[in-house]
């Protein structure tokens, strides 16, 4: 009855029969089952003062378990319909007074269980994101309902409302990008759920970095001056100061002298045995042709060299790799041009990967 199940007592053992002693566990046993099997109107002080002495058990040392009993009628009661009725807290109140406990331990129990219970609800509203009216005007009805302080309630909303928001920003920024569509989402989430969305100065640069990139990724991309002249309707928009270099093949000859020695024939002659091997070993390096800045166009890859200019067509561009100092290009005949440099080369590869695309 009233969240309570009946329990067994525990058997005293050989020696606590031959000395007549009760287990005290029975005392706290026999307490629950009263409660179990009487309502709690019909239970009294006396009731449970008089299990305690027939232990002698004192109210101080089944404290604890009091107050789980207590807990445990508060949590059976709001579980039913997520209220408390006047008969429900009437019932609390004379139980607060049968098991003897502190008006101020049985209020903190009570805060606790009522404070966990909206907290779920809460949370399962979140689920979707999102609060309909009715369910905000549900959760304000229960936290007046409860008694929950104002304070308290804004604390556990913020949190939670919060984490949410957070969680949402979160997963669309996983895969770096911050589109249009997610930002307004976002938006609308922060709107309907009353609370605003702050960064730090780190959080904006990146927020700005993963709108840019998405920006790009779509096909906006970025417009630079540059002191090149361009092509009639031509675009810059990348510039990476680097070096242009080529693989170049290098041969190398390596020559072995095998065992050799010398047979005197006569004064002054002799002749000379042994084995000379020639081998030839053809090697790939790396060899600096020009420095200066490459250009990612609309049409090209403009090379603005120290020496001199040259130029990649994006459509003779095959395949493209992006590291941390630089970029490899693949054209479709000829070596490969390889630029390198400090830079920000997430960036310029996802420009050209862009560029490549559109202007195909």
């Amino acid at each position: 009855m009233d969240g309570f199940d009946l329990v067994a007592l525990e058997r005293p053992g050989f020696l606590s029969r031959l000395f007549r002693r009760r287990p005290k566990e029975n005392a706290l046993r026999e307490v629950q089952n009263l409660l179990a099997q009487r309502a709690v109107g019909d239970l009294s002080a006396a009731d449970v003062g008089n299990v305690l002495s027939s232990y002698q058990l004192s109210r101080a040392e089944a404290g604890e378990t009091f107050r789980q009993f207590y807990r445990s009628a508060v949590d059976y009661r709001v579980a039913r319909d997520r209220r408390l009725s006047d008969a429900d807290v009437a019932d609390l109140r004379h139980l607060r007074y049968v098991l003897g406990l502190d008006d101020a331990d049985a209020k903190d129990i009570e805060l606790e269980v009522l404070r966990d219970l909206y907290r779920g609800v809460l949370r399962h509203a979140l689920l979707d994101g999102a609060l309909a009216e009715a369910e905000k005007t549900a959760l304000e009805a229960m936290a007046v309902n409860f008694g929950l302080p104002e304070t308290t309630r804004k604390s556990i909303y913020a949190e939670e409302v919060l984490a949410v928001v957070q969680e949402a920003f979160n997963k669309a920024v996983a895969d770096r990008r911050l589109t249009a569509e997610e930002e307004e989402r976002l938006a609308r989430m922060s709107e309907n759920l009353g609370v605003k969305i702050t960064h730090d100065a780190e959080s904006l640069a990146k927020v700005a970095r993963f709108r840019l990139l998405a920006q790009i990724e779509s096909g906006t991309l970025p417009v630079l001056d540059c002191r090149i002249r361009l092509q009639r309707g031509e675009q810059c928009h990348a510039q990476f100061p680097c070096s242009l270099h080529e693989l170049r093949t290098v041969t190398r000859a390596v020559r072995y002298h095998g065992p050799s020695g010398s047979i005197r024939i006569m004064k002054g002659l002799s002749y000379r045995y042994g084995q000379v091997n020639v081998s030839r070993i053809k090697t790939e390096e790396l060899r600096q042709l020009d420095s200066g800045t490459l250009l990612i166009t609309s049409r090209r890859l403009l090379f603005n060299g120290t020496n001199k200019n040259s130029q990649v067509l994006l459509k003779r561009v095959i395949h493209f790799d992006v590291y941390r100092d630089g970029l490899r290009i693949e054209k479709d005949s000829g070596r490969d041009q390889i630029y390198k440099g400090e830079g920000d080369t997430e960036l310029i590869g996802l420009i050209l990967e862009s560029a490549l695309r559109i202007g195909r």
